[in-house]
């Protein structure tokens, strides 16, 4: 009977809001209680009409929520009668994304006073506690089950074939049976050519994921949605819950269980016989997989935010002030940073209450993004706009000549731009092409605050705030089809360069005196000696830099496994001989990866001695199911196995070390 809106509802997506609203509507109508959607794709009709006559129920997304409550909208004059925030898929809103949405929330509540919250999510492991992190206050945990059709599950691992073609083989074994198929990688370059790949082989594909725009991800859904396209290769995007009709079958390379299980969700929901592979690939977290599938059931992801990253806090914190004026006493936590705005002139002390100035910061507001920090590099095509990509990564796979995959096709970047104008503008290149590339990079760490310190067993690890100095100086041309993750090196006339503050952790490995003391007599594949000769070090320099360069990799891998898809977010360097390691947040100020790392590091250490151990190569560099990183930024050289292995002997058995000075080492990425 309360006139105004009472309830807001939250989706990650407007796809999934407008998926979702025919159902919420028509069990609202029932009992007299009126909805609408109020986001980016509502008319100003829509619009007007909520604002005029204001529904019990809003349906909407928090970037809405943020856009309109620090401009004071009419719309934002709505939220004063909120008393309930419904959120679904709750899981969503981890790293920076949900670091954001924590201060939305805080907002909120300035805003409306006492709030109810109710959050959803099938994949949440710890459910109670990341939402009362996320919402600010303890929540209560309820559990329950869906009903659905019967599903196969099948691991499988490529003994004798790469992970691609395998996952390939099975969408064209499905399809050619008229299953309905989605496919889900894990990465945008790894949907792309699995789609460039299976066309080779006709298998009726196309391609979902973010950074391409809403036109073309929605014309995907609906043709798979009319059963005019057999396959989606997609990400992450589409695990949420949009209808795109009947799925028979989800093939999904390795993601913890929990996300495997929202993944496979997606099939049988109509009541029919679904069928799930999880296809292992040749990487060491598969690998350790293949040894101990037990486990794969029992390491779950652990969402994260990190609601101390300074930028977002100095951010979120203005917009608090242009959401309503900060009072004398309000926002204690945040004294430091609204002192600091002050003295900048961008809020403005006034009597007892503290004001923004608009003048000032409205701009660095509106260009402020929720979903990511720092700039994006807008992407085009024959003058017209095809995509976005966010920096830091924009440099890896914009520089000039990369290949770049975009909707299941490759083309050649014949421009990029991103210090003052954030461009990159691509070419059309054969479909025959035999490559695709990947940057070399260097990083250069600078520690500039520590925030804590503690033994990790014997190892002195410390959590801090870095500076990264990144360098994209040449990239390496990768055959197509090839997971060799090593190719031929081409040098760029000018490297590109971005600087950038986030957080990570340090450490010191062991130094491996054994593999040192051998390293003269020792055995190597061809080649290798070159390297060394080319680096201008000796050879037991070349075993220890190799064997910590190694450490590196199999640390960040190890990680997923332990903190849950989280290597995606991290970022690594060994710094030469000197055995200091870094391991880092790839988001602009921190995302809380590797936060979550530090909490576990011990558990991560012993999971990376079984990769390596464990692991039947023979090789001196090690393979791609032990040391190799996808991510290496050295063309995967500068590796040695056996090396690495004795670093987390050593580990394990309490050997103690300091954190040391390294100026002068070279980094390895």
């Amino acid at each position: 009977s309360e006139e105004g809106v009472y309830a807001v509802f939250v989706y990650p997506t407007k796809a999934l809001a407008r998926d979702q609203h025919p159902k919420i509507r028509q069990l609202a109508q029932s009992v007299g209680i009126r909805t609408g959607v109020f986001d980016g794709y509502s008319s100003r009709s829509e619009r007007n009409k909520i604002i005029t006559n204001p529904p019990h129920i809003i349906i909407t997304n928090f970037d809405v929520l943020h856009y309109h409550m620090w401009r004071k909208t009419r719309f934002s004059a709505l939220l004063g009668t909120v008393r309930m925030v419904i959120v679904d898929e709750a899981h969503q809103y981890s790293g920076i994304f949900g670091s954001n949405v924590h201060y939305i929330i805080k907002r909120l509540k300035r805003l409306c006073g006492k709030l109810q919250f109710v959050a959803a999510s099938a994949t949440l492991d710890d459910p109670g506690g990341f939402c009362g992190q996320l919402f600010g206050q303890k929540m209560h945990t309820v559990r329950g089950s869906g009903r659905r059709g019967r599903t196969d599950f099948v691991m499988l691992f490529p003994s004798l074939r790469k992970q691609r073609a395998l996952m390939i083989d099975l969408v064209k074994k499905m399809t050619e049976k008229r299953h309905k198929t989605m496919v889900f990688s894990n990465s945008h370059k790894n949907s792309e050519l699995l789609a460039v790949q299976a066309r080779r082989r006709k298998v009726d594909v196309m391609v979902h994921r973010a950074g391409l725009t809403a036109r073309y991800r929605e014309s995907v859904e609906k043709k798979f949605k009319e059963g005019s396209l057999m396959a989606i290769s997609c990400t992450p995007t589409l695990e949420l819950g949009i209808d795109i009709g009947d799925v028979d079958c989800v093939v999904s390379a390795i993601v913890p269980v929990n996300r495997l299980v929202q993944r496979i969700g997606r099939a049988a929901r109509k009541g029919q016989h679904g069928y799930a592979f999880l296809a292992l690939g040749n990487d060491p977290i598969s690998q350790y997989y293949r040894n101990h599938p037990g486990d794969y059931f029992e390491d779950a992801e652990k969402a994260y935010i990190d609601p101390k990253n300074p930028f977002i806090e100095d951010i979120q914190v203005l917009a608090m002030a242009c959401d309503r004026d900060i009072s004398a006493g309000e926002l204690a936590e945040h004294r430091e940073v609204v002192e600091k705005h002050v003295i900048h002139g961008k809020l403005v002390q006034s009597g007892k209450k503290i004001t923004p100035n608009l003048k000032k910061i409205s701009q660095d507001l509106a260009d402020y993004s929720i979903r990511g920090i720092g700039k994006t590099v807008d992407i085009f095509l024959d003058g017209q706009k095809m995509g976005d990509r966010a920096l830091p990564i924009a440099l890896e796979e914009l520089h000039k000549d990369a290949i770049y995959l975009l909707a299941g096709r490759r083309y050649r970047v014949i421009e990029m731009e991103h210090a003052r104008r954030s461009f990159a503008r691509l070419e059309r290149i054969p479909s025959k092409y035999p490559y695709y590339t990947k940057a070399l990079t260097e990083d250069t760490p600078t520690i500039k605050e520590e925030f804590e310190r503690k033994k990790a067993g014997g190892i002195e690890v410390a959590f801090c705030k870095l500076h990264i100095q990144k360098s994209v100086y040449g990239y390496a041309n990768i055959e197509l089809g090839s997971d060799a993750g090593q190719g031929e090196k081409i040098m760029l006339e000018e490297p590109l360069r971005y600087d950038f503050d986030t957080k990570g952790i340090v450490f010191c490995a062991p130094r491996p005196l054994d593999a040192i003391g051998k390293a003269d007599d020792a055995e190597y594949e061809n080649g290798v000696r070159e390297i060394v000769g080319d680096a201008g070090c000796a050879m037991p320099e070349y075993v220890e830099t190799s064997g910590y360069h190694a450490t590196e990799h199999v640390v960040i891998e190890g990680s997923n496994m332990i903190i849950g898809g989280a290597s995606q977010d991290l970022g690594g360097i060994s710094m030469g001989s000197s055995g200091m390691i870094y391991v880092y947040d790839g988001a602009v100020g921190g995302s809380g990866a590797s936060k979550a790392l530090y909490d576990r590091l011990e558990k991560v250490f012993e999971r990376g001695r079984d990769i390596v151990r464990e692991c039947p190569c023979t090789s001196t560099d090690g393979c791609p199911r032990c040391t190799y990183s996808y991510k290496c930024g050295n063309n995967n050289e500068f590796l040695h196995k056996l090396s690495a292995l004795e670093v987390f002997e050593r580990i394990k058995s309490g050997e103690q070390t300091e954190i040391v000075n390294h100026e002068g080492s070279r980094p390895l990425v």
